[in-house]
């Protein structure tokens, strides 16, 4: 269910809301001075428009509830629920005998006498809806009575009001709001009840869906007023088309004006694919996905709850994951977050930071001190290796990364000293993409020593030990992925040799999990040979997908033919031959791949597999100010 507040006594409104899409008006009588008249007016403006007329009524009034549904009304909301009795006083006013009290005449909800009383009576009960609004503190402590009351159908947050209510006015996305309202949910699942939210912002609704709420009331129309209602909904779904596939969108992009150019991912199979490898895990070990790989809110939203939680590494990923999975865990990480970042980190209550310098720890100390709290730590180390080879190393040589072991003795007695902070462990990657199971469990071995050594060494001991992500994906060979299986096997073995302490081994990876999910396709807008050599050159590039340039690989691609082409054009192609994929950019460096081809055409679309991580989020966008590509996102 799709509602909308209607506060605007307006019947002409109520039938654009319907006209747009959204399921369920609520006529707002609460906070909106409306008249009888105008309020029946409504409730008939909305049955013309085939949408569902819902009242909140202004009180717990029995007479007010009897008004509004023998108006027509099909749903009643109570605001400020705080006992069970709230409830009962409307139920009974909502539904006839034996369910409730409800007074019957031969008005208009019975055609003036035209429809039978006893026939009305049968059926009108099942079409009511009775929905009860969380608003106040006081509910919480009652809750299970609340959801649990015979007659009430719909449980519906108001966390603006409860904001309030807890001491936090109009701070909807206070971390002590939102367990109000995620123990309002929880109760509903208990007790079988539909849970309605309240988005407040687009990842609300992702996140939501994701968890498989249905019922969303999308705000109030005065404050949509200036978007159309349509383009509101639908963007809150993420596209209008419900596609099954890749192909189905690259075959609706075809049709449509324009040339192609998008990415689609697929979250469904991302959830399905990351559940997979977090069952594989053995105890101990939790996977967090490292949100610079995509660090889109609906992938995160897909994420929330499979995943034991999110890296991110900058306010504005800190920021992504507070309003997509605003209950997970969070670590923070970075080579060097600035005095707000890592203000914002201490507000929301991060659960850890990964601190790289002597510095760092001193300005993490004062954003505790600042909250009158402590923050557990984990030192991040640049090691001194040596580490098997990787597309890209982030320690065993000079880098910006993590702290130099020698100046690790000052930065374990900071951790320790400094108050504010605890120090939890360390954290230790030092390579990304590695593709080969045993190299990976021997660089865990190495750490399992050194870390053992430390503790020895500095009289520490590590409850947790961040070995990082760094698990590869091979663009050259997609079809012989990494063997997380056989890397499970060996972990669980290797773990036997890691002390009890250590109660956690956290992995941070981020292109294993998302990589396959996505998929970005471009259309050939021309085909040439200059000095020999074809080329076809696309509507997109390096500024829309930057990895292959950023990594100097050519990029694993298909090509999706497509016949028609205008009239009287000459259609340049090239058959049989290596050919070089490029962008539009007025540079040679926006190459996206090189390979034979059997026939590539301007006008056919070229879809480069394996495209969910570091393409879009690592891209420079604004170059030459092309048009942004299209995403659509395959809802799971």
């Amino acid at each position: 269910m799709d509602g909308l507040f209607v506060a605007t006594p307006s019947p002409a409104l109520v039938e654009m809301v319907g006209a747009a899409g959204y399921d369920v008006a609520i006529l707002d009588a609460e906070h909106a001075l409306v008249s009888p008249d105008t309020l029946q007016e409504m409730i008939r403006a909305a049955e013309v428009a085939g949408i569902a007329p819902w009242v909140r009524v202004p009180e717990h009034d029995p007479g007010f509830v009897l008004r509004v549904l023998d108006a027509g009304a099909t749903g009643v909301v109570i605001p400020h629920v705080r006992c069970r009795a709230d409830v009962e006083e409307v139920v009974r006013a909502a539904r006839y005998a034996p369910a409730g009290m409800r007074s019957l005449n031969s008005g208009r909800m019975v055609g003036y006498g035209r429809v039978d009383l006893a026939t009305h009576v049968a059926t009108a009960n099942a079409r009511v809806t009775v929905v009860a609004m969380i608003e106040d503190a006081e509910a919480l402590d009652v809750i299970d009575e609340i959801v649990a009351t015979p007659g009430l159908d719909v449980v519906l947050e108001g966390a603006a009001d409860l904001s309030q209510s807890l001491g936090v006015p109009w701070r909807t996305r206070h971390p002590r709001v939102r367990r109000a309202v995620e123990q309002v949910h929880a109760a509903c699942e208990r007790h079988g009840v539909r849970f309605c939210a309240i988005p407040r912002v687009p990842a609300d609704v992702h996140r939501w869906r994701a968890r498989g709420v249905r019922d969303l009331v999308h705000g109030e129309e005065r404050s949509l007023a200036v978007r159309a209602f349509r383009s509101h909904l639908s963007g809150n779904h993420g596209h209008d088309r419900d596609f099954r596939s890749h192909d189905d969108v690259i075959a609706a992009a075809v049709a449509a004006p324009g040339p192609v150019c998008l990415y689609s991912y697929d979250l469904r199979a991302l959830q399905e694919h990351v559940r997979t490898v977090v069952d594989a895990l053995p105890p101990r070990c939790r996977m967090f996905y490292a949100v610079k790989a995509n660090a889109d809110e609906r992938v995160v939203a897909a994420l929330d709850g499979i995943v034991a939680g999110f890296e991110v590494a900058s306010g504005g990923e800190l920021r992504v994951v507070g309003d997509a999975a605003p209950d997970a865990a969070v670590l923070l990480g970075g080579p060097v977050p600035t005095d707000d970042e890592l203000a914002a980190a201490v507000a929301a209550g991060v659960t850890r930071v990964h601190v790289e310098s002597l510095l760092g720890l001193h300005r993490l100390s004062d954003a505790a001190r600042a909250r009158h709290t402590t923050v557990d730590v984990l030192l991040r180390v640049n090691l001194a290796g040596p580490f098997p080879a990787a597309q890209i190393a982030m320690a065993g040589r000079p880098t910006q990364f993590g702290i130099d072991e020698t100046d690790l003795p000052a930065a374990v007695a900071a951790a320790t000293t400094l108050p504010g902070i605890r120090l939890a462990g360390f954290h230790l990657h030092s390579l990304s993409n590695n593709l080969d199971p045993a190299t990976h469990l021997a660089m865990l071995g190495h750490y399992r020593d050194v870390v053992l050594g430390w503790e020895e060494r500095f009289g520490v001991r590590a409850e947790v030990v961040n070995v990082g992500g760094g698990i590869g994906v091979d663009y050259a060979a997609l079809d012989t992925p990494f063997d997380w299986p056989a890397f499970c096997r060996g972990l669980e073995e290797l773990l036997t040799t890691f002390p009890a302490h250590w109660r956690e081994v956290d992995f941070e990876c981020g292109r294993f999990l998302v990589a396959r999910c996505g998929v970005y396709a471009a259309e050939v807008l021309d085909v040439k040979h200059t000095h020999g050599h074809a080329y076809a050159l696309l509507r997109g590039g390096t500024h829309h997908f930057r990895l292959p340039a950023s990594w100097q690989h050519s990029h694993p691609f298909h090509v999706v033919p497509v016949d028609t082409w205008p009239a009287g054009r000459p259609r340049p192609e090239v058959t049989g031959e290596e050919v070089t994929i490029c962008g539009e950019l007025c540079t040679p460096k926006d190459t996206l791949a090189r390979a034979p081809v059997d026939r590539l055409r301007a006008g056919d679309v070229v879809v480069f597999d394996a495209a969910g991580a570091y393409g879009w989020d690592i891209s420079h966008h604004e170059f030459l100010r092309h048009p942004h590509p299209q995403r659509v996102f395959l809802g799971p």
